[in-house]
């Protein structure tokens, strides 16, 4: 067996360690054993599986805590705009805008 082919077999293995599904059906590209990880059905054949594992797991509240950094910004960037602004009509619209960027802040979990 080539190194490459054991390792293809060692990531194929981490990735059922890991809670892949084998599946029944052959590859229909080259009959190889396929695999369902995250949803995405994977061919431990002829697939690049080198970035695999290194996908980094999404969750809630990891996506929340990067909503709320970017809207902290986003409303430090419009507040310093409106205390420069002389119009009225945009300095309305600058009061608008942080103020939707202040409820959806209000509408995320508190940070942990």
């Amino acid at each position: 067996m080539s190194r490459a082919s054991k390792e293809k077999m060692r990531i194929t293995v981490e990735l059922v360690r890991r809670g892949a599904t084998l599946l029944k059906e052959p590859c229909t590209v080259c009959g190889g054993v396929q695999v369902r990880y995250h949803g995405k059905v994977i061919c431990t054949s002829h697939d690049d599986l080198s970035g695999v594992l290194t996908t980094e797991e999404v969750t809630y509240e990891g996506v929340a805590s990067s909503l709320r950094t970017l809207l902290l910004s986003k409303a430090r960037e419009a507040a310093d705009l409106l205390e420069k602004e002389q119009d009225t009509l945009k300095q309305d619209q600058l009061v608008s805008l942080i103020s939707k960027y202040v409820e959806l802040l209000q509408k995320l979990p508190e940070h942990r």
